[in-house]
């Protein structure tokens, strides 16, 4: 066994040395059309989800043909352990520039790659995987998203992997179409390899990436890296000449930066360097897919938490209409109403959108005043400029304290006019109604005590008054039937006093005489009448 290794050794190292074989080329470039699944996060990448599996039989795990290579792989790392491969996964997130290495120093130091101390903390050759032995067979996944930048959009993004012993590199965009980009199965007697490949892309933004990594034995070396700008892509053999550096070509390692487990931008997991995947065919579904309580399987294949609409809660069920946004509440997530007053919107400008803190939306009323369209609020209404002003205001006409209505204004209000109450036409004392007020009030004429037409002394009805008042004409009690009278009319005054002369004209004062009739005789005869009484009296009390 020992003897068939070195032959392998020595055949890959015979073969590597001579020319390369005509079918080594990259693949056609490649323009991602399709929109992103997610907007740029505002926040730095915190680095792709890894997951590696030990291999048994890599001849049989790791497949060498083109097309069958990334889904075999994928098999591989998806199956569960059994007795043939009692392995199980190994996944962390990679916190590290994509330069990882077994950092084997013998024979041509294939593993070290092109980008020799470039991580500070790590070997020179690189940072270690999961393994980092010369005998263990190894399959590595990374998953997450890529972010491309506004600047990059519409140039070629060429990215550049050195690889021992094979990689495949693909992209997705929001429709989950596949982009293959780099697909270098594992080649017999060429372990290891130098390939690159242009990607254009029309839109900013997350886009889900894929990289697949197979090792068999001895040297163990997967570099990413990447250069915006002109460059003649290739794919060949590590050591077939020329021998064209990465690194040396203006390459340069992608780092953590770049790379998102969510499409928020956050962790997956509150622990940097936990992550957990998902099989491919659950991406973006509901439910938790595997991925425990709270937690889903999102575009990229990655658990993710459920904080988000489309997937919320220890459920991972979407949010409702009534109930939009997905909010953090303990260690849980639950849908709500608002997250922020903006949230809620006001049904009218006399009130506003508050939000409290179970997320839930009220609306109070804005203060009065507060200016609104066509006039300005009162009391939540918005109500016309005539409002706190003539017309229905407060203090204006129409309903205010104002005329027509208002408080002590005419036409209604407490003493105006029509109404009010001291004005006329209504009021306590105004005229037509009023206490003192003509047409009815209490001591005003048509009505009131005084007043004519039933004032109890004014004329029409009052006690005094003409027609039955008690001294007046037209109904006083010495007027018009009164009890004394034995003139015209029965009264003792005016058109029925006992005088001779002609009565008082409308306009002249009555009991007077008027022109040149003669005076009325009857007050003189009882005035004589009265003193003669009084004397009689005084001499009889002597």
């Amino acid at each position: 066994m020992l003897h068939l290794r070195r032959f392998l050794v020595f055949l890959s190292v015979l073969l590597s040395t001579g020319p390369g074989p005509a079918f080594a080329e990259s693949l056609p470039s490649v323009v991602v059309t399709g929109d992103p699944f997610a907007p740029s996060p505002t926040l730095p990448g915190t680095g792709l989800c890894s997951t590696s599996r030990s291999s048994t039989n890599p001849g049989l795990d790791f497949p060498q043909a083109n097309a069958s290579f990334s889904g075999g792989l994928n098999t591989f790392l998806e199956a569960s352990p059994d007795a043939a491969n009692p392995n199980t996964r190994v996944t962390s997130v990679l916190r590290t520039p994509l330069d990882l290495s077994n950092n084997n120093s013998s024979g041509l130091r294939l593993s070290y790659g092109d980008f020799e101390s470039a991580v500070p903390g790590c070997a020179s050759g690189g940072c270690g995987f999961f393994v980092n032995d010369t005998a263990t067979s190894f399959a590595t996944r990374l998953r997450g998203y890529l972010n491309v930048t506004p600047d990059q959009v519409g140039q070629p993004l060429h990215f550049g992997f050195y690889a021992d012993d094979a990689v495949a590199f693909a992209i997705y965009d929001g429709s989950f179409r596949r982009y293959t980009v780099i697909n270098r199965p594992p080649q017999l007697g060429f372990a290891s390899w130098r390939t690159t490949n242009s990607v254009t892309f029309t839109k900013p933004g997350l886009y889900p990436v894929e990289v697949l990594y197979a090792e068999v034995s001895e040297h163990a070396a997967l570099e990413m890296s990447m250069l915006e700008g002109p460059f003649s892509d290739f794919e060949r053999p590590a050591n077939q000449t020329p021998v064209i550096s990465l690194r040396d070509s203006g390459f340069n390692l992608v780092t953590p930066e770049m790379f998102y487990q969510s499409e928020t931008g956050q962790p997956s997991y509150s622990e940097l360097d936990r992550c957990a995947q998902c099989n491919r065919k659950d991406a973006d579904t509901s439910g938790n897919s595997g991925c425990g309580t709270g937690y889903h399987c999102n575009a990229a294949a990655v658990c993710d938490v459920c904080d988000t609409a489309r997937f919320c809660g220890a459920s991972c069920s979407p949010c409702g209409e009534g109930t939009p946004f997905c909010v953090a509440r303990s260690r849980d997530h639950v849908c709500v109403q608002c997250r922020m007053g903006s949230d809620c919107t006001a049904p009218d400008a006399c009130h506003v959108g508050v939000c409290d803190a179970a997320g839930t939306c009220s609306f109070p009323a804005v203060t009065d005043g507060t200016a609104c369209p066509g006039g300005t609020c009162q009391a939540g209404a918005c109500m016309p400029p005539d409002s706190s002003s003539p017309d229905g205001g407060g203090v204006g006409t129409d309903g205010g304290m104002g005329p027509d209505g208002g408080g002590t204004a005419p036409d209604g209000g407490a003493t105006a006019p029509d109404g009010g109450a001291t004005a006329p036409d209504g009021g306590d004392v105004g005229p037509d109604g009023g206490a003192t007020a003509p047409d009815g009030g209490a001591t005003a004429p048509d009505g009131g005590a005084t007043a004519p037409d039933g004032g109890a002394t004014a004329p029409d009805g009052g006690a005094t008054a003409p027609d039955g008042g008690g001294g007046e004409p037209d109904g006083g009690s010495l007027g018009d039937g009164g009890s004394t009278g034995d003139a015209p009319d029965a009264g003792l005054g005016t058109d029925a006093g006992s005088g001779e002369g002609p009565s008082c004209q409308d306009g002249q004062p009555g009991g007077c005489g008027c022109g040149t009739a003669v005076p009325p005789l009857a007050p003189l005869a009882l005035l004589g009448l009265s003193l003669l009484l009084n004397r009689v009296r005084r001499a009889r009390s002597r």
